[in-house]
């Protein structure tokens, strides 16, 4: 019989690709990361007016000045899981051992939550001009989400006879914990072929590393969550993909002398990476708390398989698109004067040009794609600590995840000319995942989002802040959620009996930015 993990090698690889929050409506992470998107609900593919177009719009590169930009969002993600089984109540930790399940008289609170502080997410970009009709732009940022995230792996309790005691969390089996870094350098180049119409594109050499904790099954019984029966494993995977190739096109047209229209559309390579895999058996004693010495009469370490390049995980990017429309009322005598040589740049700047606009987007993300991250691991690993166990050869991880259709509405209003604007806006995101699906890696419940900024012109430098809150609609599935850990156990089709992710998952985000950007 087999005995072994890989379901957190397969989680990993999941928040490899991301670590947290949608570009345009993918499951991947939240509306596009930058201040002054931030401000206006992520409604800004039309307006593309600083150097992050390289990233999310790089036609708007040919109206730019050379400039400079470098931002940081402060970002505050709330989480938290009650797991619940197929009778819609809470789980114990074991049914061989007397331990009160969360919620019931002297257990611990059934709502689960990660722990929670703030994230810096920072984004460097700038744009030089190399001709009246063209300019190049770099944007080096991340995923608009958080990095790193702490499940816990014990509950605190209080036992009638022993007092204070701890107990295994029942959202072990989903994620404990989650340390990503992922970068997107993205080289772009806009070019104005005709008055009004611009075109860009850019090439993203993409990069990851994760390193993520969970837990899974030695051998599967009937009895739900029981560490003990189970032999419970726990698993940390580290991963590294160093090259993730894709591509972002982007289309601009001033259509009339208030209305313009944007278009964006990105393509990225799916994430490949080899995983190192360190699993830790007899981690809990058989009153539940964590087990200090496993190895007790045996060679140290007797419990932990080390294992590097342990298999192969691929998870698919969802392709992405945009269309936008932006209306802008121009300023009364506001035209700028003729250009007095051929070599002046073509430049917009809605802080001078405009009393305001307003831009609604319509987004696309192909997360279909995404059914299921596939993991593959060597035959043959040996796990330590357990009667001839090795790592099961197949642990993909089901997602199911389905296309998301998305909506953006903002704008700024220029309250004094070339020196304050105020912006504001929102987004609505449909529903990405069926509730029974549900995984702690990603939260695809819809998503609404509202947010206000403002930008002071300071010489040549515009300082902006701004504040966003997103709401995310709860995934409940009463307790039958279809999610099974990787088990073992050959007699179970190496899977837990049950499910591992019944229950109600609820997030929310709240975010403060603040950005420079000098042009020259």
């Amino acid at each position: 019989m087999r005995r072994g993990t890989a379901g957190a090698a397969g989680a990993a690889l999941a928040a490899m690709v991301a670590a947290g929050a949608a570009r345009a409506s993918s499951g991947l992470d939240s509306p596009d990361i930058g201040v002054l998107q931030l401000g206006r609900g992520g409604a800004w593919v039309a307006r593309a007016d600083d150097p992050l177009a390289a990233y999310f719009n790089p036609a708007g590169l040919a109206a730019q000045r050379s400039s400079a930009h470098g931002g940081v969002h402060l970002i505050h993600l709330a989480q938290c899981f009650t797991r619940l089984g197929p009778d819609g109540r809470p789980v114990p930790p074991s049914y061989t051992t007397a331990i009160p399940a969360p919620g019931s008289d002297g257990g611990p609170d059934p709502e689960v939550c990660a722990e929670s502080g703030l994230f810096p997410n920072p984004q460097v970009a700038g744009t030089l001009r190399l001709s009246d009709a063209l300019a190049v732009g770099v944007a080096v940022l991340g995923p608009h989400g958080v990095g790193e995230r702490t499940w816990p792996e014990s509950l605190p309790y209080t036992h009638p006879n022993f007092g204070a005691m701890t107990q295994p969390s029942p959202q072990r089996y989903l994620l404990t914990s989650l340390d990503a870094l992922i970068l997107m350098p993205t080289l772009s180049v806009g070019f104005t072929p005709a008055e009004g119409v611009s075109v860009g594109a850019g090439f993203i050499w993409g990069t990851a590393s994760i390193d993520f904790v969970n837990f899974s099954e030695a051998t599967s019984a009937e009895g739900g969550d029981d560490f003990s029966s189970h032999n419970d494993l726990r698993t940390r995977a580290r991963a590294d993909d160093l090259f993730i190739p894709g591509f972002v096109l982007g289309a601009r047209w001033a259509a009339t002398d208030h209305l313009d229209l944007g278009a964006w559309f990105k393509w990225q390579d799916a994430v490949r990476a080899k995983t190192d895999l360190v699993i830790e058996s007899r981690y809990w004693t058989a009153a539940g708390v964590k087990n200090e010495d496993p190895c007790r009469g045996e060679s140290p370490d007797c419990n932990v398989t080390d294992e590097e390049g342990a298999g192969d995980l691929e998870m698919q990017i969802p392709m992405e698109a945009k269309l936008g429309l932006r209306y802008h009322r121009p300023r009364a005598g506001a035209a700028r004067p003729a250009r007095s040589s051929a070599a002046e740049p073509r430049v917009r700047d809605p802080m001078v040009d405009d009393l305001f606009d307003v831009e609604l987007d319509f987004t696309w993300a192909h997360n279909s794609a995404v059914d299921a991250i596939e993991v593959r691991f060597r035959e043959g690993i040996p796990v330590r600590g357990t009667v001839v166990g090795t790592v099961p050869r197949n642990a993909d991880v089901p997602h199911r995840w389905r296309d998301v259709l998305g909506v953006r509405l903002g704008g700024d209003l220029v309250v004094l000319q070339n020196l304050l604007a105020l912006r504001a806006g929102g987004f609505f995101e449909a529903k990405g995942q069926d509730d029974a699906d549900l995984n702690l890696d990603f939260h695809l419940g819809h998503r609404i989002g509202v947010g206000a900024g403002v930008t002071a012109r300071v010489g040549p430098v515009d300082v902006s802040v701004a504040f966003q809150h997103t709401f995310f609609g709860p995934l409940d599935n009463g307790g039958k959620g279809r999610l099974k850990a990787v088990s073992g156990s050959a007699p179970s089709g190496y899977r837990s009996i049950q499910s591992v992710n019944g229950g109600r998952f609820e997030s929310s985000l709240d975010e403060f930015g603040m950005s420079g950007t000098m042009r020259f």
